[in-house]
This record gives structure tokens, C-alpha cells and sequence, in this order.
């Protein structure tokens, strides 16, 4: 009996040892197959998008023979795998092209049918595969889906809202700012840069009357975001909207002012500055405008002898350091000594 049953088990353990090599042979032959195929389209789609590109001028690639050749070569509906290794494969090289054939990548683009696969992503409840379909739709500008993404950017996924946001700076542009003062969520410092980033590298010519469609916007990222795009644009038209927010209450906000405000050399409107310098509470940001007031104007020894007379010591500091590199020692000294000839140790 004993011997019955380890022969039973030997015999069940052979078979399951065929079974592992014939899976593991199955296996090996199907990857073999799978990446002669992966390379047959990364190397057919090299060559369509170069003849695309750089055509020759006697003989030609027409759309019709490129949408065929991805026929050929498995790009179809029923073949979903093949279709997300091209797009995968469009996208990288998108982001590797500049200047007009980057613009003529995306009229190819539009003629090579996603089958859908993007949006089905976007359908889909996961936030992971719904914010990768919103990149691979922006990237590609399928535009026809815009009504589509256009609610996600209020989404309550953070990285599904930040991936709807890119889409409608890289599809409408512009036009995209209008939706900034609706957002429900705050847009991160992080964000602001992506969107300011994204639009300069697709639209260089600014829209003025775009942006200030958005002053009225009472959201902090909002003027922020604003801010950084009169900064990055070099919008030197619009720095007086910067100037209104050195003193706003919000400290973010005057933080990014007085950042975007150093792009720009704004000596007309130095009393501006100088008469806003009090109303800013936080003395690292004062510090911050006073440096900047010395670097852009000439020295006004009545504003900093004014601040010499201030309660506080760094800005007291910062100010006797001014003067006393730029030619006004005496008037750093006299100060001084009028300051201790008042104490009771100076007068006995």
C-alpha cells in the first residue's frame, strides 16, 4: 500500500513537472513571438513618421498607404495591446520633437486611429488608468474628446485634476484660462509651474486680453498663477498687477509677487514699491522688496533713513549696511550716536 502511494505521487509529480516546462516553452515561444512583433511596429512606425517627416519629393507617403501599413502590421480594434504600444510609442516621440515637424507630428497623429483606447481609460472608475487616457489624449490632441476632460478638472483625484488641467492648456490654449477662476481645488505651486510651463512651450505669442479676463479672480492660486504667467511672458504691460499684491494679506501671494516682480526692472514705479514696503508684515518678505528696491533704483537716503528709524532690527540692520556701503557713513554714524546719547550709560 505504501509503495501504491509513492508511486502515485511520483507519477503526479512528473506530470506536474511536464506541465511547468510545456507552460514555461509555451511561455518562452509566446514572448519570442510578442517581441518580434513589438519590433516589427516600433520599426515600421520609424519609418512611416521619417518618410512622413522628410518626404521624398518624387515618391511620396500619402495618408491612406500609412493607415494601411498599420493595418498590416496588427494596428487594429480587436488588437488593443498593439494599439497602447503604439501610442506609447507616439508620445515618446512627440516629446523628443520641436519646431514645425513636432506641428506636422500631430497632423499625422490625427490620422492614425487610437481606436478609442485612450478614452476607454478615461471611462474607466481607477484613477491611475483614467489620468494615463487624459496624457495619451493630450498628447496625441485627440480634440474630439475635450467635452469629455473638460469636467475633470474639478476632479477629486488630484492627479486626475492635474492631468485634465494640461489638457485644456495644451488643447485650447489661451482659451484655457477661462476655467481657472471656476477650479474647486487648489491648483498647487507645482501645478501653477506645469501649466505656466506647458502653455509658454505650445503658445510663445501671449494673449493679453485672455489673462485679463481673469484679474477679477478672488482665488489665491488664481493671482498666483496669473502672476507667473506675466513673469514667464515678460509681460512688462501688466506689472502694475503685480504691484497690487505685495501687500495682500495672503502670504503666497505676495510671495510670488515679489518673486515675479525681480524679472523685472519696475524703477518707474519705485515709490509704488517703497510706499507698499510697511504694509507687507513679514519681515523676510520686506527684506526680500528692500533688496530689490537697491538693486533697481538709486539710493534714497530719506526712505532708508526712515526705515533706520523703524522698530525692528533686521530691517534697522539692512538699511545702516546700505548706506554705510554707499557712501553715506556719516549718516549711519550720526544716527548711532544720537541713538546712544539718549540712553542713561551715554549720559552719565
Amino acid at each position: 500500500m505504501d509503495i501504491a502511494i509513492l508511486i502515485l505521487i511520483l507519477k503526479i509529480g512528473l506530470l506536474m513537472l511536464i506541465l511547468l516546462w510545456i507552460s514555461i516553452g509555451i511561455t518562452m515561444s509566446y514572448r519570442k513571438r510578442r517581441l518580434r512583433k513589438l519590433h516589427l511596429i516600433e520599426s515600421t512606425f520609424a519609418d512611416v513618421v521619417s518618410k512622413y517627416l522628410y518626404p521624398d519629393k518624387e515618391n511620396p507617403v500619402s495618408l491612406v498607404e500609412i493607415q494601411r501599413l498599420m493595418r498590416k502590421i496588427g494596428i487594429r480594434e480587436s488588437r488593443m495591446k498593439n494599439v497602447q504600444y503604439l501610442i506609447a510609442l507616439m508620445i515618446r516621440t512627440q516629446r523628443s520633437i520641436l519646431g514645425k515637424n513636432h506641428d506636422r507630428l500631430k497632423q499625422l497623429y490625427g490620422q492614425i486611429p487610437p481606436f478609442r483606447a485612450s478614452i476607454s481609460k478615461v471611462r474607466t472608475y481607477g484613477w491611475y488608468n483614467k489620468a494615463c487616457g487624459i496624457r495619451e489624449i493630450y498628447e496625441m490632441n485627440q480634440t474630439q474628446y475635450l467635452q469629455e476632460i473638460i469636467p475633470l478638472r474639478n476632479h477629486k483625484n488630484l492627479y486626475v485634476r492635474r492631468e485634465a488641467q494640461i489638457a485644456l492648456v495644451v488643447i485650447l490654449g489661451w482659451e484655457s484660462l477661462r476655467f481657472i477662476p471656476y477650479l474647486k481645488k487648489k491648483v498647487t505651486r507645482w501645478q501653477q509651474i506645469k501649466i505656466v510651463e506647458k502653455l509658454y512651450d505650445l503658445y510663445r505669442e501671449p494673449q493679453v486680453e485672455s489673462l485679463r479676463k481673469i484679474y477679477g479672480s478672488d482665488r489665491i492660486f488664481a493671482k498666483q498663477l496669473i502672476m507667473r504667467i506675466i513673469r514667464k511672458y515678460n509681460l512688462e504691460s501688466e506689472i502694475d498687477y503685480i504691484l497690487a499684491h505685495l501687500s495682500h494679506a495672503n502670504y503666497d501671494v505676495r510671495e510670488a509677487a515679489i518673486y515675479c516682480l525681480n524679472s523685472f526692472n519696475a524703477s518707474e514705479k519705485m515709490e509704488h514699491i517703497k510706499k507698499n514696503f510697511q504694509e507687507i508684515p513679514v519681515v523676510s518678505q520686506q527684506k526680500q522688496l528692500l533688496e530689490y528696491v537697491f538693486q533697481n533704483s538709486e539710493i534714497d537716503l530719506e526712505f532708508y533713513m526712515k526705515l533706520l528709524r523703524t522698530s525692528n532690527d533686521e530691517i534697522k540692520l539692512k538699511s545702516a549696511e546700505i548706506l554705510w556701503n554707499n557712501g553715506y557713513k556719516e549718516k549711519v554714524q550720526e544716527f548711532y550716536l544720537q541713538q546712544y546719547s539718549n540712553t542713561d550709560i551715554y549720559a552719565e
